[in-house]
């Protein structure tokens, strides 16, 4: 039914984040955006908010051809949790599917199971610190099934029964869960998840919850937070895939109008992640670990994102690791790498914090050496910058990108959609579709000099508000460094002398001395298949 978002691709284990989202379907422009300029919205997108206060966003797509997919964005997840409740809003968000205003206790999983829909972790919906999204795909080709769609979407905003006995039945459904996910990997990330959060309201609510509370905490508890939390001028829904804008417009008027407005309440509070002026350090080993690694995550106060010159920042930043990563793919491929893979990338924590971080995933016994040159990596970048070849290939690799996902445009599938209208509702990601994006790209990226991609490490590759996390399997013969091994790579990387990067793919061919062309020899036609042999 759920599945629990915790962080992006922080620790050492986890995998690299998404890719970019896709986006919209006219020509570009030619435009000429000032750096002042607000971000437009894409405008295949029919935008609106009901009179109880939920946004919407309807876009007409045809893939998958006869579906649509729906998505109900809550603003409210684990962090809202008082002491006594924590783990509830997960378990709320079970409730939705178990007994509701047009749906008894079974009957929504029957009208799911009909329409085709996947019904189990990770398909219907998801939980995490700050929000909560319900998830549907439905055919349009059979009459009413949209508007039905909508009235479970209905529910879910607030029209749940809420009875003891269904929650009590599903109590057992949630510590299962509990249960399932205590793997090296979770309680490696419940070792080490505090100090990446240090001193927040996130250390201590884990969507998860406290397997007590959820156990045997009073049915009011519950009650309350969807009473306090589950507002429509909380929530957006989107609307995305084949079907008529006009009539789906009609439609969510019709159905999620419904829901009640809510009485003044208190105000949404958002939570920051403190700064620290020093470097936390976490070494975890597990029996079960499979793999050692180590990151470097650096937090710093998120940036805002509604300007083009925002957006023209985010392509710095997008080349800067886009070229720290290919000299990391480089170090790997040599025969004394000094890890198995690694990777840089941005990311975001929390709502109000953005963090840098470089990772590796290094040999059993290697994490002080991958982490070294992580940090040289980092430290080369900082004093010498990048070679103007590594700056040209960037360039020309990341308007490839954009042009390529341009071309195709129309394949762009309408969950990929309703996934960034969520997230435009939820933390104010811009969506101002491929056609734009590609005429900023275009704009700026010829304008992006060296100096500003170095300095991308001169603003967010700092010794404060820095975290490092090491985890490798607890078995002998493994070497784990101590806290204390670890603080002193971290001294010595800028003690030493650091020389600049040599750039062994400037100039190079793919072959040497091309090719001298052969000859056919012989030629055999296989006319039932239309085929030639040579």
């Amino acid at each position: 039914m759920s599945a629990l978002a915790v962080a992006p691709a922080i620790f050492p284990y986890d995998a690299p984040p998404p890719s970019p989202r896709p986006a919209a379907s006219a020509a570009p422009t030619a435009t000429i955006y000032r750096l002042a300029d607000p971000l437009p919205f894409d405008p295949a997108v029919r935008r609106g908010r009901l009179p109880n206060g939920m946004s919407y966003y309807i876009r007409r797509n045809a893939r998958p051809e006869h579906r649509v997919a729906l998505r109900l964005a809550v603003d409210a997840g684990s962090v809202l949790e008082q002491e006594d409740q924590r783990g509830l809003a997960h378990l709320l968000e079970h409730m939705a599917f178990n007994g509701s205003k047009h749906f008894a206790p079974g009957e929504l999983v029957g009208f799911l199971e009909s329409i085709g829909a996947r019904f189990g972790a990770d398909a219907n919906a998801y939980t995490s610190f700050d929000e909560t999204v319900y998830m549907l795909e439905v055919p349009t080709d059979r009459s009413g099934l949209v508007e039905k769609g909508l009235t479970v979407l209905a529910d879910f905003a607030g029209g749940w029964t809420l009875s003891k006995d269904e929650i009590d039945k599903e109590r057992g459904v949630v510590l299962e869960e509990w249960r399932l996910g205590q793997g090296a990997n979770s309680r490696l990330q419940r070792l080490q998840f505090p100090i990446l959060m240090h001193g927040s309201r996130y250390a201590e609510r884990l969507p998860i919850g406290d397997p007590d509370v959820i156990k045997s905490s009073d049915p009011g508890r519950l009650r309350a937070f969807a009473r306090e939390w589950y507002r429509p001028d909380r929530m957006a829904v989107a609307m995305v895939g084949d079907v008529d804008p006009v009539k789906a417009e009609r439609w969510i008027q019709d159905k999620l109008g419904e829901v009640p407005a809510a009485a003044p309440g208190a105000t949404r509070p958002v939570y920051d992640i403190p700064s620290h002026p020093e470097t936390l350090v976490s070494v975890a080993t597990d029996p079960e670990a499979r793999v050692s690694g180590v990151s470097v995550i650096f937090k710093h106060p998120k940036l805002p994102e509604g300007r083009v010159g925002d957006y023209r920042r985010s392509l710095v930043e997008t080349l800067f690791h886009s070229m720290v990563n290919s000299r990391l793919a480089e170090m790997a491929r040599r025969g004394d790498a000094p890890f198995l893979g690694a990777s840089s990338s941005g990311g975001t924590i929390g709502r109000n914090t953005d963090t840098e971080v470089l990772g590796a995933v290094v040999a059993d016994g290697g994490i002080a050496t991958g982490l070294r040159a992580l940090l040289t990596e980092a430290e080369r970048v900082r004093r010498h910058g990048f070679a103007p070849a590594e700056l040209d290939r960037a360039r020309r690799e990341l308007l490839a990108q954009y042009e390529r996902a341009w071309q195709e445009r129309d394949k762009s599938e309408s969950s990929s959609y309703a996934r960034e209208y969520a997230s435009n509702f939820l933390t104010g990601e811009p969506s101002p579709g491929i056609d734009v994006e590609l005429a900023l790209v275009r704009q700026f990226l010829p304008t992006i000099t060296l100096d500003e991609v170095r300095d991308v490490t001169l603003r967010n590759i700092h010794e404060d508000s820095r975290v490092v996390l090491a985890v490798a399997p607890q078995k002998e013969g493994v070497a784990v460094p101590t806290e204390a091994e670890v603080r002193g790579v971290l001294t010595s990387v800028t003690q030493v002398a650091v020389t600049p990067w040599e750039d062994r793919t400037a100039g190079r061919q793919l072959l040497e001395k091309p090719p001298t062309g052969g000859t056919v020899v012989s030629r055999r036609k296989i006319d039932p298949l239309g085929v030639t042999v040579l």
